[in-house]
């Protein structure tokens, strides 16, 4: 009978664990006015530049988030899903092809032909960072750095959730500045960054990250500490796009 509650326990786990990840779908981390602008049509240069700015200064974080994410837990099976997240944000092996690089690179050229000159990855690295970026950025590492490991785990479900759909639509926006690009050829060459994520690595992270949530849960206390630090992280995601939206409209009308 024990054995019996304990595979029925699991399988309740699992499931929580599952629709707790699909949840991101309902959220403002995902609909949002940032991705209504995005998707709608092309943007000023003022505009795109507060997204790259913006967004690299985010996800310059990333790969130490997933880092921290394979520190703090303590669950081995958990842990190694981590590691495995962590190899392929690295590109796996491939220093060349770290998911970083790819954007930097991903991020100067669009810049560089909106503009008509060159804005080197160093240049976007230099921007500011909103004050709602560094909310973002400063939140995010309070959840990686955690001292629960149900936290932390509940943090890497919800960013590598969010990942894969917000990854589709910024690709969605990208393609507005297909005019940009001298064939489709160089077009498809530059967004190598999106089509690495969105053809393997974020489906592995998705399903990495659901695997190491539920290893750290054996009852509903656990997963209601999974779910603080899950929503924690969608929270914050969410007050990020919109410090990102409300800088695009200012930048645009003082254009």
């Amino acid at each position: 009978m024990s054995v019996l509650t304990q595979e029925d326990t699991r399988q309740f786990i699992q499931q929580s664990v599952e629709e707790l990840a699909a949840s991101v779908h309902t959220s403002e981390a995902l609909n949002n006015e940032f991705y209504s602008r995005w998707m709608g049509g092309p943007l000023t240069y003022p505009e795109v530049s507060v997204f790259a700015e913006q967004y690299l200064a985010r996800t310059v974080n990333t790969s130490v988030m997933v880092a921290l994410s394979v520190l703090n837990t303590r669950d081995l099976d958990a842990r190694v899903e981590c590691v495995k997240n962590l190899y392929s944000e690295y590109g796996n092996g491939d220093p060349s092809k770290a998911h970083l690089v790819l954007l930097e690179a991903f991020l100067s050229d669009l810049l560089t032909r909106l503009k008509g000159a060159p804005v080197s990855a160093e240049d976007v690295r230099n921007a500011p960072a909103l004050p709602t970026t560094q909310a973002f950025s400063s939140g995010q590492r309070a959840l990686f750095e955690s001292d629960d490991q149900r936290i932390v785990q509940g943090a890497l479900l919800a960013q590598e959730h969010l990942a894969y759909s917000m990854l589709t639509r910024l690709y969605e926006g990208v393609r507005n500045y297909k005019s940009v690009y001298e064939t489709d050829d160089d077009f498809h060459e530059a967004c190598e960054y999106f089509y690495v994520h969105i053809g393997e690595a974020e489906k592995d992270h998705k399903a990495q990250a659901v695997i190491s949530a539920g290893a750290v849960c054996r009852d509903k206390d656990d997963l209601a500490v999974v779910t603080e630090g899950f929503t924690g992280f969608v929270n914050l995601t969410a007050d990020y796009w919109r410090g990102v939206a409300t800088e695009m409209t200012q930048r645009a009308s003082a254009a």
